[in-house]
């Protein structure tokens, strides 16, 4: 009797399995369409996202990675053109328990009307996006948790600390940062060349204005910076109230070899 009740055991927990993994493809593949759709839609509302294409452009980004944060029920997923294009350019795509989308452009760093970098001036012959990241981000939060979500401010606060340290692999910055906030300087192919030396004290001017609120109160023992070692940026977290602001710091200079 017992190794008929173990063998029934094992035949509901291989059904049960099975009724997991199906439900779970089939959930993917009704609402595959609906993320093709949005980074599509995205697309022709920014051209700039694709404008050093190789390809066409429903074909350009290719998935890299997702992240799902189990509390609230949110995932994060990152598309991304293929390594070699000058200018790569990302999109990160939002989806809700309730399978709502919003995607946002992630520009490279010479959009700098979008990322609104502390000490800088925009590039000629760069066209503006005409939004900004906290906007976009704002946006999302906003359309994908309801006002009336007694818990928002813990969903939004979670869902940019999902997408800063899982996603986009961000170090969280404190004061023992300090020295590698202060000498780390990329060098960068895809910006015009800039002086060494004005580029270091940029760096400095970017760490004097981040540590004076890298933590604020409402943020209890954390530190609302965060290092993107591969962008070459900063964010800075700013609560105001309803809203969340983004500071952006570039870490990046333009450089270039020279041919003798």
């Amino acid at each position: 009797m017992k190794n008929k009740s173990a063998k029934k055991l094992r035949i509901q927990y291989v059904i049960s399995c099975f009724l997991i993994y199906f439900i779970s493809v089939s959930c993917n593949q009704s609402i595959e369409p609906k993320i093709n759709n949005s980074i599509q839609n995205l697309i022709e509302k920014y051209p700039q996202l694709t404008a050093e294409k190789k390809s066409e452009k429903s074909k350009e980004f290719k998935f890299v990675k997702s992240v799902r944060e189990g509390e609230f029920n949110i995932e994060i997923q990152l598309y991304s053109q293929p390594e070699g294009y000058k200018n790569r350019n990302h999109i990160l795509v939002f989806i809700n328990g309730k399978k709502q989308i919003y995607a946002m452009p992630l520009f490279n760093s010479k959009y700098r009307d979008y990322w609104e970098f502390s000490f800088d001036k925009l590039l000629q012959n760069v066209p503006k996006t005409n939004t900004t990241f906290t906007n976009q981000l704002n946006s999302g939060i906003d359309e994908l948790i309801n006002n009336s979500d007694r818990r928002k401010s813990n969903k939004r606060y979670t869902l940019i600390n999902e997408m800063l340290t899982s996603v986009l692999n961000c170090k969280r910055i404190e004061e023992k940062d300090s020295s590698s906030v202060l000498h780390t300087l990329r060098g960068s192919y895809d910006i015009p060349d800039e002086n060494i030396d004005s580029a270091k004290i940029r760096l400095r001017k970017n760490y004097e204005l981040m540590k004076r609120e890298w933590h604020p109160e409402e943020f209890s023992y954390n530190y609302n910076c965060y290092f993107d070692e591969t962008n070459a940026r900063v964010y800075q977290i700013e609560n105001l109230g309803n809203k969340f602001k983004i500071k952006t710091y570039r870490m990046d200079y333009g450089f270039h070899y020279i041919n003798l």
